[in-house]
């Protein structure tokens, strides 16, 4: 650390003259020369000097400007050739595929600095330390022989705050459908999957086809994301409460399992669910061909009344529809637990390093610190304050004039003052290890993107979903919306990090494995488009006699393993967050 022996020797100096100068005037004279950071990053999608308004801010807040090393740039060798040259770049970015391997070879290498040594972390981000206590424990446990922080994972948030649901405006998983034929309906009660059907009937009756005159369908399916399982048959599994560990069911909040095929469970329920649906002529009879791209374009055209993904709504939801009061919103579902993911604590393996070669380890350090504040992730999401945003007198983040023009377009050119560019140029392409935005800062009470501010959710909105707010307790998302009905849990599953050694399936195991998966997909299907009950009860018969037949019982009990691993996990979290 070259600039870390001058401060000792500059130290030593003013010692000497019996003068005692504050650390932060020290660290703050490396700031007199301009220095282009080199970030190698394997989640950037972009090569080159970050511009605009970013750009601007950065060379006003710490004389420094990013330069960015895409490892998309030359192919999937690039890594390979960063650690033959003996420099991975100043700051290093690794994406969660590639984290774990590629991190610990950069580690045996000697390319990745230690920030935990000379006082380095200590004394440049003192607010990780106070903040993040337990993305440091996971760095030092999981990479650091106990000491060493060689990393720090992204989406954490403090464990100084309680754990909220991280689904930002939407759940990903919910009940999403045709809210004004709803309406139209005089909002039925849905208590379960099973009561869609009727409702679903009721709906395409109000409109079988859309404005081109092509068949709509209550649900469209695709196959391409189809594994261990019908990927659509285990669609509902988080709407009540549960995550599949491959066929062991874990629960959200509770030490109980289920098994993925067991009688009258949420897997057969929602195979039958789809064969009754197509039964009466209401699934799209190109689900068993089709892919996700497809239903997208048949979402996007109106011949879809209901998915369980959110991507439906904005698939759907454009202006135009909206001004003509129709609207794809969450529908109540009065048995619903929904599964609501937190933020992680100890942080998500999409790292962010500093190079052991990195020329001013200090600077790099207060970036990351920067970045982990308050008021760096206010201004990296959303831009410099009281530019595009600011505060108003009750404290609220509000839009500026300005930040509302961005906010309706993104290509909006930003005025050469506040770096030039459009909006979309100028925001980051470089640092994407960051805490989770979509949770409450304290020094403010409200979230870091702006998507989630009132004053946003607030602006514009349209009489249909007006209505709909109305009738979910005046929410103003999805998730409120599931919190003012009771109607989902907070779960910390995805959110534990174990220390226990990594529970794995051996080759035979493993081999069984993917034979049962065929099985089941194939005849999930074929029970889909079953001529009748009769061959439904068959086929559902024959899946469950091969899958045992190859072994199920066998993988089942190795994934009851891994989901009482998650559960002890989970318990040692809850102690050590306090919650």
């Amino acid at each position: 650390m070259k600039t870390k022996k001058y401060l000792s020797l500059l130290m030593a100096l003013v010692m000497a003259l019996g003068v005692m100068l504050p650390v932060t005037s020290l660290a703050s004279t490396a700031h007199d020369e301009y220095w282009e950071i080199q970030i190698y990053s394997e989640l950037a999608n972009y090569s080159g000097l970050q511009t605009g308004w970013l750009a601007k801010l950065l060379k006003d807040k710490f004389n420094v400007g990013f330069n960015i090393i895409s490892s998309t740039e030359g192919g999937s060798d690039r890594f390979a050739t960063q650690m033959i040259s003996g420099d991975l770049g100043d700051l290093v970015f690794l994406s969660e595929s590639n984290s774990q391997e590629h991190l610990q070879k950069a580690i045996d290498a000697g390319l990745i600095l230690d920030m935990a040594a000379d006082g380095l972390l200590d004394t440049y981000a003192p607010n990780i330390a106070e903040n993040y206590p337990l993305v440091l424990y996971r760095a030092r446990q999981q990479f650091g022989d106990g000491e060493k922080v060689y990393a720090l994972g992204a989406q954490a948030v403090p464990t100084t705050q309680k754990l909220e649901i991280d689904g930002g405006t939407d759940s990903w998983w919910g009940p999403y459908g045709r809210w004004d034929l709803y309406a139209q309906l005089g909002y039925p009660e849905i208590n379960d999957i099973e009561d869609l059907i009727p409702v679903f009937q009721a709906m395409h009756d109000l409109e079988p086809v859309n404005k081109d005159g092509e068949s709509v369908y209550a649900m469209s399916l695709w196959k391409d994301w189809d594994g261990a399982n019908m990927m659509a048959g285990g669609a509902f599994f988080a709407i009540f409460g549960w995550d599949a560990y491959q066929y062991m069911l874990a629960h959200a909040t509770e030490d109980i399992m289920a098994d993925m095929l067991e009688d009258n469970g949420i897997y057969l329920r929602t195979l039958k669910f789809y064969y009754d649906l197509n039964q009466l002529g209401l699934l799209d009879p190109d689900s068993i061909t089709q892919t996700f791209s497809e239903v997208t374009t048949k979402e996007q055209t109106g011949r879809v009344l209901f998915n369980w993904f959110n991507p439906i709504k904005t698939n759907f939801n454009t202006q135009e529809r909206l001004s003509e009061g129709k609207a794809m919103l969450l529908l109540p579902m009065t048995s619903q637990t929904n599964y609501g993911y937190t933020a992680k604590p100890y942080g998500y393996p999409r790292t962010v390093s500093i190079g052991a070669n990195c020329k001013y380890p200090e600077r790099a350090m207060e970036i990351i610190s920067w970045v982990f504040s308050d008021e760096g992730m206010m201004e990296l999401y959303n831009g410099p304050k009281d530019v595009i945003w600011t505060y108003n007198e009750a404290g609220e983040p509000v839009f500026t004039e300005l930040g509302w023009e961005t906010y309706y377009d993104q290509m909006f050119e930003m005025p050469e003052e506040f770096g030039g560019g459009t909006f979309f140029e100028g925001s980051n392409k470089g640092f994407y290890t960051t805490p989770n935005e979509n949770f409450t800062l304290a020094s403010t009470g409200y979230p870091t993107i702006h998507r989630l501010w009132p004053s946003v959710l607030n602006k514009d909105m349209a009489p249909i979903v007006q209505d709909w707010s109305d009738h979910m307790g005046g929410a103003l998302t999805s998730i409120q919306a599931l919190q003012n009905r009771g109607n989902i849990l907070t779960t910390v599953n995805q959110a534990v990090f174990s220390t226990e050694p990594t529970i794995m399936m051996d080759e035979m195991l493993q081999q069984k494995f993917n034979q049962i998966g065929t099985v089941i997909v194939q005849y999930s299907w074929k029970m889909v488009y079953a001529a009748d009950d009769a061959e439904f009860n068959m086929l559902q018969a024959e899946m469950i006699e091969k899958a045992k037949g190859l072994g199920y019982d066998e993988v089942l009990a190795y994934n009851k393993l891994l989901v009482e691993q998650v559960y002890r996990a989970r318990k040692d979290m809850l102690e050590q967050i306090g919650d």
